[in-house]
């Protein structure tokens, strides 16, 4: 009987990173353009809002669910294949609605199908790559077998660059045809990530279960800081829901072009796409990350003060470059302290919570961001900046509480 042949590690870090790259491709189309496309359909600025953020709560209590499971029972890629096929047909079926209430119906069971994608990619990535998976036990072969240690930026980068492609292509897309056949576009991106994510069914043998049994869980100390790191990710995090929810209706109420919205939203994500890609030479560790997380809520609360003024062109563009800190920093930071604090058995369930609180925290300022708009205009954004800053403080008393244990270690 012949014995099974190990993985090619170059072999399934492409297939990861393909994985990536459609999914976030539907995200590059749906993100600058969902909400334009809610305005065109006759939806306010507190409509779009609600529109938007009741389907996050959902996400609250479906991620943990989701994460568990994929901690116990294994199935990440099959999980996220069901859920691209979801998005597919509802996608479609959001182009024949009408209405406030329908539109709810049919956003809310879309994001219930989106809730765990972007999540359980990073379950999936860790799970084979990171601390205790099949990678670190030498289960790999092929050139970079013996890569000392997983590099999450270089991988998470191809979904950057895909967002950047699928705004590009929606921005192209909106000059030759309507902004009313844009939910076309996104169900045959999705159609395009459900294919290729049942195409990598097989990468769920690489994650059984049963791999964790041998890992490791980390001491007290980690499952202290847990609650720490996941608040500062949510604060931080969430402080991007105004500008998500209602930039791209502000500049296309203020007379800017689609072309100008895709570029807007493309020179974030290049700036995100650059931060990932470095990411792996300029942090090893969690001592880093944490100073990582505390620059993305420095680079945060700034962007937000800057666009509290309402800038000119050049000064937009400065503050959507920070968004490669703001978020990718922010972002990379929060997944490597989990990796590394989070007991292996339960890697999965932690990052479900983090995506959950910032989910939930998300939902709470995008309900609150329609009256803010309106009663406040720009200025609004000030609300950001201070969350922002509290995620900051929160990140830096862990990067201090892992110093002082630290020091008592040594001095013990």
């Amino acid at each position: 009987m012949t014995a099974a042949k190990s993985p090619d590690r170059r072999a399934v870090e492409a297939r990861l990173a393909l994985i990536y790259g459609a999914i976030f491709l539907v995200f590059g189309v749906q993100s600058p353009f969902l909400p334009v496309w809610l305005s065109a359909r006759g939806l306010g600025v507190a409509e779009i809002g609600l529109a938007l953020a009741v389907p996050r709560v959902l996400q609250v209590f479906l991620v943990p669910a989701l994460s568990r499971w994929a901690d116990k029972r294994g199935g990440v890629v099959a999980m996220l294949a069901l859920s691209c096929l979801t998005m597919t047909l509802l996608f479609a079926a959001l182009a024949a609605t009408t209405g406030l209430t329908a539109t709810l119906i049919v956003l809310g069971l879309l994001f219930c199908a989106q809730s765990g994608v972007a999540p359980l990619i990073d379950v999936l990535a860790f799970a084979i790559f990171g601390p205790g998976g099949p990678a670190a036990s030498g289960a790999f072969e092929g050139r970079g077998a013996s890569a000392p240690r997983f590099d999450y930026g270089r991988m998470r980068m191809w979904g950057s660059a895909a967002f950047i492609a699928g705004d590009l292509i929606a921005g192209l897309f909106l000059t030759l045809t309507s902004l009313t056949a844009m939910t076309l576009l996104l169900a045959a991106t999705a159609a395009l990530a459900a294919a290729i994510s049942f195409r990598a069914w097989p990468m769920d043998r690489l994650i059984h279960p049963s791999s964790h049994s041998g890992a490791a869980s980390q001491g007290r100390a980690g499952s202290r800081l847990l609650p720490l790191v996941i608040g500062a990710a949510a604060s931080i995090q969430a402080s991007h829901a105004l500008v998500q929810t209602f930039a791209s209706v502000h500049w296309a109420q203020s007379g800017h072009s689609d072309a100008f919205i895709g570029v807007a939203w493309a020179i974030g994500v290049a700036a995100e796409t650059l931060v990932f890609a470095l990411f792996g030479r300029w942090v090893a560790g969690a001592d880093r990350a944490a100073g990582m997380m505390i620059l993305g809520g420095l680079a945060a609360s700034a962007r937000w003060a800057a666009m509290a003024f309402d800038p000119g062109d050049f000064v937009l563009a400065l503050a959507q470059a920070g968004h490669g800190l703001s978020f990718a920093a922010t972002h990379a930071g929060t997944m490597l302290l989990i990796a590394e604090l989070a007991p292996a058995e339960r890697r999965a369930e932690a990052q479900g919570w983090m995506t959950a609180a910032v989910s939930g925290l998300t939902a709470a300022l995008t309900v609150a961001g329609g009256p803010l708009i309106v009663r406040f205009g720009e200025r609004s954004y000030f609300v950001m900046a201070f969350f922002a800053l509290a995620g900051t403080l929160l990140a830096a008393s862990v990067a201090a509480l892992r110093a002082s244990e630290r020091g008592r270690a040594s001095s013990g």
